[in-house]
């Protein structure tokens, strides 16, 4: 069974520049980003050239042209490992709309004879990798049935038929066993007495034709023993229907059919799932990603479009693939260790302390899904801990910045040490960040966290020196820093503070976080207000990052 290596695609739908997904080794392909991007037109991109349809005489629409150009050509390539190629003779396989012709052509490449130009592909060429997906909406029912012979069911008893032809012994037994069910049948004397009169009056009724009709109820379809086997599912021992199951558990069960059916034929799937995580709860969302991983651990192909941070896996980095817009097209971004290392040095990590071979687990550790969260923003806004992620969005949003409706993610690293580190993942992956931090120098006795934390926003070392000793309240251009600390500075700037502190706590608020949000959503922050300047200053610097990035993230 023939592997995908990677799918490459041009001037189809909002893809215009040639861009390349790669579908690294035992390791699924994660599509991820902001709403309208084109993680769906990558779907279908694949599904042309390795799903159901045959894609020979496919006439593209016009909006499937970029731009709506038709004078473009589309070209859609599927390359296969050169070790596991498609049909054990083609590295790429392309489908191509040539707009001087107006005619697609659909070629498997190189040559099987040597000859130049691309070898027709068969029917069996093609079987070695398809595609098999699971849309947004759902169509479980179609891919266990027999609605047509591209149906996953379809595919795999063709599969058990060709094998059964290869027993002559077993098939003959099914032949006997078969006749037998046929024969139990005719005991229910209104079902004899209607073949009978079915049989009489359709030769009656068709008598004069030149070719003769004959009828008969069949316990199975005598070309495929398998076409008589539907799939059943069973709750406490009594069998359900697919219309009884739920949402959930219809994708489930698709999606171990397919891995089933990977693992008895040693591939020859690229599973595609639309949102795993729909009609399924947290909860249920970590298993579900748990599983997967393991079935691409053990094999399986499979690309899933998500925006739940529970499918995001950082140890299956070389998958995950960001989607995004520069301008009105879709681009991507992914990843490999090395390339993750080498941006982490760019942005200021010490070189020793960075190495390909752990950088993952290093990271894995202490991903949290609020930090996965941010790489489906437009922008991060990284804090310290809870209270700044609990109080600075209420201090936004009094202002007249509403963080969630501009694509912005607050998220809480739990830890000075943690800005840097976290700063440096989201940059890798093109997305602009904002840091909010300040100068408490308990368990940073030496400012060695925040002068990382600096350093991974480009700030010169001389100048971060001067920072890390700041008491003042200072906003630049990429970072807020609340001198001493957050509270301190609040505190000195608004003199309501402490009085609100006490009151939060003379109403059994102990915890600090949940304090400083009850302040901020009382404290007095009029617009004339000159105290709020800093909070506004903070929403100006953000409003110019967001309108510097028209679209693209910055690399």
């Amino acid at each position: 069974m023939a592997r995908l290596s990677s799918l490459s695609i041009r001037n189809f739908r909002s893809i215009e520049a040639p861009t390349r997904v790669m579908f690294p080794l035992n390791t699924g392909v994660a599509l991820f980003g902001e709403n309208n991007t084109g993680k769906s037109n990558i779907v279908k991109a694949l599904n042309l050239v390795l799903g159901p349809s045959w894609p020979s005489n496919y006439d593209p629409e016009d909006h499937e042209f970029f731009n709506r150009d038709r004078n473009r050509e589309i070209v859609i390539s599927a390359q296969f490992d050169a070790a596991d190629p498609l049909g054990g003779r083609y590295t790429e396989l392309t489908w191509r709309f040539d707009p001087t012709t107006g005619e697609p052509s659909y070629l498997g490449w190189p040559h099987p004879y040597g000859r130049p130009g691309g070898g027709f592909v068969s029917g069996d060429d093609r079987d070695t990798c398809v595609c098999i997906a699971l849309e947004a909406e759902r169509n479980l029912k179609y891919q266990l049935s027999y609605g047509s012979k591209y149906t996953l069911l379809s595919k795999l008893m063709h599969k058990f038929h060709k094998l059964l032809n290869e027993r002559d012994d077993t098939r003959d037994e099914l032949e006997a066993l078969f006749a037998e069910i046929k024969t139990k049948f005719s005991e229910i004397p209104e079902f004899a007495e209607f073949t009978a009169h079915l049989k009489t009056h359709l030769g009656d009724f068709i008598g004069s034709m030149t070719h003769h009709l004959e009828v008969d109820f069949e316990a199975y379809n005598p070309t495929n023993f398998f076409h008589a086997l539907r799939l059943s599912a069973q709750e406490d021992g009594a069998a359900r229907t697919l219309d009884e199951m739920g949402t959930g558990e219809e994708q489930i069960l698709a999606m171990s059919f397919a891995y089933a059916y990977a693992n008895a034929f040693h591939g020859g799937i690229v599973l595609v799932v639309e949102e795993p995580e729909a009609h399924l709860h947290p909860l249920a969302q970590q298993w579900l990603a748990r599983k997967l991983a393991i079935m691409c651990q053990s094999g399986l192909q499979m690309l899933i479009t998500t925006h739940s941070p529970h499918f995001i896996d950082l140890m299956a980095l070389e998958g995950l693939t960001l989607v995004y817009k520069a301008g009105s097209a879709t681009r991507i971004r992914q990843l490999t260790p090395t390339l993750f290392a080498q941006k982490c040095i760019e942005l200021g990590a010490p070189p020793e302390r960075v190495n390909p071979a752990n950088i993952l687990p290093f990271y894995r550790a202490s991903a949290t899904p609020q930090v996965l969260e941010g790489l489906f923003a437009k922008l991060v806004i990284l804090v310290e801990g809870p209270t700044e992620a609990l109080s600075l969005p209420v201090y936004l949003d009094r202002c007249g910045f509403d963080h969630s409706k501009n694509g912005v993610a607050i998220v809480p690293v739990h830890g000075k040490g943690s800005l840097g580190k976290w700063k440096r993942l989201f940059a890798a992956f093109g997305i602009p960040v904002f840091l909010v931090f300040d100068n408490d120098a308990h368990e940073d006795q030496a400012a060695t966290k925040r002068l990382d934390a600096l350093a991974s926003m480009g700030v010169a070392p001389e100048q971060a020196i001067a920072l890390a000793e700041a008491t003042d309240w200072i906003v630049g251009d990429q970072f807020a820093l609340f001198g001493s600390d957050f509270e301190t500075v609040l505190r000195a700037t608004f003199e309501e503070y402490s009085l609100l502190e006490a009151e939060a706590r003379a109403q059994g608020m102990d915890a600090k976080p949940f304090v400083a949000r009850w302040v901020a959503e009382r404290l007095p922050l009029g617009e004339a207000d000159p105290r709020s300047g800093p909070f506004r200053e903070i929403i100006s610097r953000l409003q110019s990052l967001l309108a510097s990035l028209a679209g693209v993230p910055a690399a």
